[in-house]
């Protein structure tokens, strides 16, 4: 007799915590185990997981990888009910283990949009058309200094540049103008293999998440570093728009959904909003980050995306009712003050207590004797983070950057 598990393959980052969330969902609601796959067994995985499979998740050795982890659960006496691809490099492994025990997933063909951005420029300029209001960002692929210097040329001597495989906002960075190239170049060298793209630098525009799971969907304000490079250190849900605002990026999230996977449970879609419409900044098959799905769960009652996720990927029938807000959430990141040694570090929950400031989450991931830098270059880079509930998001808002700048100005480092 077999017994029933979930396959969640890989997690990005830190995000081991929402491993270990997913598996007492599995237990709770559908005495199930979790199975973690994973390209590099970590240590604190087995703390998350019921079962940890170690398995390449490159795109040309998938279908032999599937198999692989196909015997060795079968040899565990394991039965998978549902497959969740969880982290970026994971997606083409998880869409060929739901295609191969016959599980709601995108088709291995497209799982692949999820971890090469450049194949989404592909796909919208292949499309037949685009919503009202929609326009593509321009955007070019390079594979040498001097094909990357001439691309900023041709997208007028400023440019937008990031990595095509990569998350967690690594390697991207403004390009100021053409005279910069050669230093860029070189910081990318990590990402020179699987490969570059540039953009368009857009300017003057709003940025936004379309996140869905099993049919259901919001809208999440996002906001970003300024600067060399850019890291998202603020989001709110749900994000505070007007009904055409919000209409135009429902549109445009969906939309990129549609071209990319509508087979696919989970999407984390990137989008600028513009004075003359929107445009997406890349397509996520995954959960967002920055424990957005949580803030989901504080700002509609009754709603739980993982639970949502879990139920889709079994085969249960997609969501048709929408979340509805009764409050608005946020999380902020917190930065260092400045460059140098940390002396020592504020009790967040008084600093908000004496500001009048009801704290849901506060977290330091920096202490006493650790180097810090005031300079953000990824999400790793911050030293904190504090997630507030209000009743609207003005209230939200205001909070936010005032217990925020309350907190990391109590951060003490002396200069090196």
């Amino acid at each position: 007799m077999t017994a029933a598990c979930f396959l969640v393959v890989g997690y990005n980052n830190t995000r081991v915590h929402d491993v270990a969330l997913l598996r007492d969902l599995c237990h709770r609601e559908f005495r199930a185990a979790l199975v973690l796959v994973t390209d590099e067994a970590r240590p604190h995985d087995t703390a998350a997981a019921d079962v940890v499979l170690v398995a390449p998740f490159d795109v040309d050795v998938a279908p032999r990888a599937a198999s692989r982890v196909a015997a060795e659960v079968g040899r565990r006496g394991l039965r998978p009910i549902g497959v969740l691809p969880f982290s970026d490099r994971g997606i083409v492994l998880g869409a060929h283990l739901a295609s191969r025990f016959e599980l709601p997933g995108a088709a291995p063909t497209e799982a692949v949009a999820g971890l090469d951005k450049h194949r989404l420029r592909a796909i919208e300029a292949a499309a037949a058309d685009h919503p009202a209001g929609y326009t593509p960002v321009r955007s070019l692929a390079v594979h040498s200094l001097g094909e990357f210097e001439a691309a900023v040329a041709h997208l007028g001597g400023t440019a937008f540049v990031k990595p095509t495989s990569e998350g967690n906002s690594r390697g991207c960075q403004l390009v100021p103008g053409i005279g910069a190239c050669p230093e860029i170049w070189a910081a990318l060298a990590p990402y020179h293999e699987r490969g570059v793209m540039v953009e368009t630098l857009v300017t003057g525009a709003r940025e936004y998440s379309w996140d869905y799971v099993g049919g259901a969907r919001w809208l999440t304000e996002k906001h970003t570093t300024t600067g060399r490079f850019r890291a998202e250190f603020q989001q709110v849900v749900p994000a505070p728009l007007d009904p055409a605002e919000t209409a135009l990026l429902d549109r445009a999230g969906d939309h990129v959904r549609r071209l990319v996977s509508p087979a696919n449970g989970a999407f984390h879609n990137e989008l600028f909003l513009r004075a003359h419409g929107a445009a997406a900044v890349e397509t996520n098959m995954r959960p967002g980050g920055m424990h957005i799905w949580d803030l989901a769960r504080l700002a509609f009652p009754g709603f739980d995306p993982w639970l949502a996720w879990l139920r889709w990927s079994t085969g249960d029938a997609p969501l048709t009712a929408q979340p509805v807000a009764r409050a608005a959430s946020g999380i902020r990141m917190l930065r260092a003050p400045g460059d140098g040694v940390v002396v020592s570090t504020p009790d967040i929950a008084a600093v908000a207590a004496k500001l009048d400031i009801p704290l849901h989450h506060a977290e330091l991931s920096t202490s006493p004797s650790a180097r810090v830098r005031a300079e953000v270059t990824d999400n790793a880079g911050f030293v904190g983070k504090i997630v507030l509930v209000a009743e609207d998001a003005k209230t939200l808002l205001d909070r936010l950057d005032r217990l925020g700048a309350a907190v990391e100005e109590r951060i003490d480092v002396r200069a090196r």
